[in-house]
Formats: C-alpha cells, sequence, structure tokens
C-alpha cells in the first residue's frame, strides 16, 4: 500500500513538473512570436509614415548606434519615420530573427533587407534590447551595421600599380602606405595593419569586409596626385606625399 502511494505521489509530481514546463515554453514562445511581431511593426512604421505605431514600440529613452559609431536619440530616430514617395518603391523585410529572454529583458539580432527602386539594395544586421515595463515591451536600443555589398574582383595587370606605390596624408601624422608585394597592391594606415586592396576598375579599389572604395587620382600630367576614400556617404581626400 505504501508502494503504491509512493508512486501515486511521484506521478502526481512528475506530472505538475512537466505542465509547468510545457507553460514555461509556452509562455516563452509567445514572447518570441509578440517580440518579432513587434520587431516588424517598427521597421513597417519607417516605410508608412506612423509615428504612432513608432512610439507606441520606441521607448523614450530609446538610443541608436551605428557601424560609425553615430549616436541618435528617439527624436532623431523619429525624424527617419517618412513615408517615401509614391513613385518610389521601397521594401523593407526582417529575416533571420532571433530572440532570446531574460525575464523582463530580451535581445532580438536579425538582419534588414532593404530594396529600393533602382537597384539601390543592401542589407543590415541588427541588435535590439527590448525591456518590459507596466505589461508592455518596448525597445531601449539599438545597434545596427550594414553589410558590405557584395563586390567583384577584377584581374590587372600589376605593373599598373607602380604608378601608386607611394604615401598619402589622411591627416596630420596620419599616413596611408601604399606598396607592392609581388602581384598584390597593399595598404597600410598609420597604427594599423596591413590589408591587401583589391582592384574593382583601374583605379578603384576595396579592402574584403569594409564599405570603403580607394580611388586613385591622377593630374593632367598622367601623375598619381591622390588618393580619394568613399565611405558610407562621406568623401576623404589623402594628398600623395611621395
Amino acid at each position: 500500500m505504501r508502494l503504491f502511494f509512493a508512486g501515486v505521489i511521484l506521478f502526481v509530481m512528475f506530472s505538475f513538473a512537466l505542465g509547468q514546463m510545457k507553460n514555461e515554453s509556452f509562455t516563452q514562445n509567445n514572447i518570441e512570436q509578440e517580440l518579432k511581431r513587434l520587431e516588424n511593426e517598427w521597421l513597417n512604421s519607417y516605410l508608412r509614415g506612423d509615428k504612432q505605431t513608432f512610439e507606441r514600440i520606441v521607448a523614450d529613452d530609446f538610443t541608436r548606434t551605428d557601424e560609425s559609431g553615430k549616436f541618435a536619440t528617439k527624436a532623431e530616430e523619429k525624424e527617419l519615420v517618412q513615408a517615401p514617395p509614391a513613385s518610389v518603391k521601397v521594401s523593407l523585410t526582417n529575416e533571420d530573427v532571433q530572440v532570446r529572454v531574460y525575464g523582463d529583458t530580451a535581445i532580438v539580432t536579425g538582419r534588414i533587407v532593404s530594396k529600393v527602386q533602382g537597384g539601390l539594395n543592401f542589407q543590415s544586421r541588427f541588435t535590439d534590447t527590448f525591456v518590459k515595463r507596466n505589461g508592455r515591451w518596448q525597445v531601449v536600443a539599438r545597434h545596427y551595421s550594414r553589410i558590405p555589398a557584395e563586390r567583384t574582383v577584377i584581374n590587372l595587370d600589376s605593373k599598373i600599380y607602380d604608378a601608386y606605390i607611394g604615401q598619402y596624408e589622411l591627416a596630420p601624422n596620419v599616413v596611408i602606405s601604399v606598396t607592392k608585394e609581388g602581384e598584390k597592391l597593399m595598404s597600410q594606415t598609420t597604427g594599423q595593419s596591413k590589408m591587401e586592396l583589391l582592384p574593382e576598375s583601374e583605379i578603384e579599389f576595396f579592402i574584403k569586409g569594409f564599405t570603403a572604395q580607394f580611388v586613385f587620382v591622377r593630374d593632367e600630367t598622367g601623375q598619381v596626385t591622390k588618393l580619394i576614400i568613399n565611405q558610407e556617404g562621406q568623401r576623404v581626400t589623402a594628398k600623395k606625399l611621395k
């Protein structure tokens, strides 16, 4: 009889524990689905110019940081919530979204695929921090980085590199040294590691994994006089020293 009651108690305890696990799993799944839904609503608010949805999802103490270290507040981010002209087709999609929940805090990671009419397409990775306050999830921080687009390396006669060898002044006491090593054109900025410059054209080069484009410029006599660096809409000119 004692064994019978002991068995019943163990069965009840096991059933209770199993039920608790199922409830926790169900709750976790619900939270994940809710946060994914909020991510989609937030992203779509930019396309619709829907500032009301933006206000609901984004916390007042929200901050955003991009790959260049640029910082923005909620008010500054809200200025980006503007529907594009009807004549321009734009789509934004969240992909590879993953959610990790830690009580009333959650970390959401994913990838945004942006497609703009005219072939201006790009992708970004993001990490968002959500906090549950007064029973409602809101995003308090975002960090995102644009994923470098696929670029094509062309075959180029390495003799062309001879004209590019030299030092280019990027800023006072900051120099880009361009050298040739075998068939490769190399670049090294003061205090940094040496990296290979890969040709996209006879004058345009890039470094694998970076968005910057390096353009060698000649004067009217054909001599290379400067190096222009284009990155994220910014343009920096480095004068050739020697």
